[in-house]
């Protein structure tokens, strides 16, 4: 069970971000392209390396045709949700796949905490995101339709939270509550997730897990070093 909870909280949790992928054009479309030529390094050279985590972080390996299924299954189960209020659902215009070959992409644990980074070379629409977790959407209910967690239901709580000082041009993050019910069970699992435009480049970080408090200390930590190692990259 905890495997289909963990498909749907980060289906949910991807929400925002691919959401903002597609509204200021994605990966693999015309103005990501052009973004990646003027960008002066690649994402995937931007992301953190393993010794710039967290002590205990550990990073997990994903092959990259892993990572583009996983990211495609993300597409597919949010477009195919049900998601109340209906102005909170993504974009019509939600492409069916996502490039990853064109994002850099860090995924490492730590015990039963996951804590994930995505460097794209597009500004990102930080007002979308803002509108897509506060207001009537701090709070929805999405039922999913589509891949391994479908026939499940949550209830999605957005909270806005501060985070320390970096070289950000904008940041903005929340902790994400979702209950839900899976199988007739219901777990209720903590992320934080945070948005940052770095010049040029769009930085993602999450964190989550299953059990026990979010880490918030880690979070901020690798939101902030991840920040500021893309504002050096120029």
């Amino acid at each position: 069970m905890r495997a289909s909870v963990r498909v749907m909280t980060s289906a949910m949790a991807a929400m925002a971000t691919i959401a903002t992928v597609a509204g200021c054009g994605g990966a693999g479309s015309d103005s990501a392209s052009a973004d990646t030529a003027h960008a002066t390094a690649a994402p995937k050279d931007l992301v953190l390396s393993g010794s710039e985590l967290p002590r205990g972080y550990q990073v997990m390996p994903m092959p990259a045709d892993q990572m583009q299924k996983s990211a495609d299954s993300m597409l597919d189960a949010t477009k195919g949700a049900d998601i109340s209020p209906a102005s909170c659902a993504p974009p019509s215009t939600m492409p069916d796949t996502m490039d990853m070959s064109e994002m850099g992409m860090l995924v490492a644990a730590f015990g039963s905490t996951t804590l994930a980074e995505v460097v794209t070379a597009d500004h990102g629409d930080m007002a979308a995101i803002r509108k897509s977790m506060t207001g009537d959407c701090a709070k929805v209910t999405a039922a999913i339709k589509n891949g391994d967690a479908a026939g499940s239901s949550s209830t999605i709580v957005n909270t806005p939270m501060d985070v320390p000082d970096s070289t950000a041009d904008d940041v903005f993050a929340v902790k994400q509550t979702s209950t839900s019910t899976v199988n007739g069970r219901e777990v209720t699992a903590t992320s934080l997730l945070g948005w940052a435009k770095v010049g040029r480049y769009s930085v993602a970080v999450t964190s989550g897990g299953l059990l026990g408090a979010p880490d918030t200390g880690g979070f901020h930590t690798t939101l902030v070093k991840a920040i500021n190692k893309v504002a050096g990259a120029g």
